[in-house]
């Protein structure tokens, strides 16, 4: 298919991290959605719960939207299989010691945009050592030479405000503020708890309301070209 058409202020097709402010947001059902709508391929980095379910992976590689593209999708680099954090999974697999230096962007990731999919939310535990989530953002956003950012996939109900600020402000008190794409609010839309984020200056990126099908839910997510992405891009850091 070629290389993706970037802006010229672009060096790189950017890497967006999918995180969420908890577990069964819609991380998945987000970054599918984004995979197809930009063109982009797919990695789950650590996966859990594969005793039961057929893992992330699986499930971005079934969605059917859109015939003419077929994203890349890149195994994940651990495979558990208790429904569990990472750090808690390995209790019941003696033999897996994941590590944050096991974690690289995968090669021949570099033509097309790459989606990566966190587990849980941003202070689940990755690692024996206690290193969380947002220690994997660090470790791959500082490997990485190419534009970074962090999506956040938020509930569109009660709660999300309390929940959206609180990972907001753990990401900005890690460093990672300066990553921040913003938020993809999923589910039946709630206008008042939009309203409130949006005059708190939360970034609703989109917000994807209940659809019958995947080709109507990805008319939510704005077009690549409208993304301001050049903030991020490491060449255009070292021009200014």
């Amino acid at each position: 298919m070629g290389k993706y058409p970037f802006s010229s202020t672009l060096m790189k097709p950017p890497v967006f991290f999918v995180t969420g402010t908890d577990t069964d947001v819609g991380k998945t059902f987000i970054s599918s959605l984004l995979v197809y709508k930009w063109r982009a391929n797919y990695w789950k980095p650590v996966q859990t719960g594969i005793e039961s379910d057929i893992g992330d992976t699986a499930t971005v590689s079934n969605v059917l939207v859109d015939d003419s593209w077929k994203p890349h999708l890149f195994p994940p680099r651990h495979q558990l299989l208790k429904p569990l954090s990472p750090y808690e999974a390995m209790d019941y697999e003696p033999g897996v010691n994941v590590q944050l230096t096991d974690f690289e962007i995968p090669e021949g990731t570099d033509e097309h945009p790459l989606v990566v999919e966190g587990a849980g939310g941003v202070a689940v535990p990755v690692t024996k050592k206690m290193e969380t989530i947002v220690d994997l953002i660090k470790e791959l956003s500082f490997k990485c030479d190419r534009p970074f950012y962090i999506i956040l996939v938020a509930r569109s109900t009660l709660g999300t405000i309390n929940h959206t600020f609180l990972t907001l402000n753990y990401l900005r008190s890690n460093g990672l503020g300066d990553k921040m794409l913003g938020v993809v609010v999923n589910g039946e839309q709630n206008e008042g708890n939009l309203k409130v984020m949006r005059e708190f200056g939360v970034n609703i990126l989109a917000t994807v309301d209940y659809h019958t099908s995947m080709s109507e839910a990805l008319s939510d997510i704005p077009s690549f070209c409208s993304l301001d992405l050049a903030r991020n891009d490491p060449a255009s850091t070292q021009k200014n």
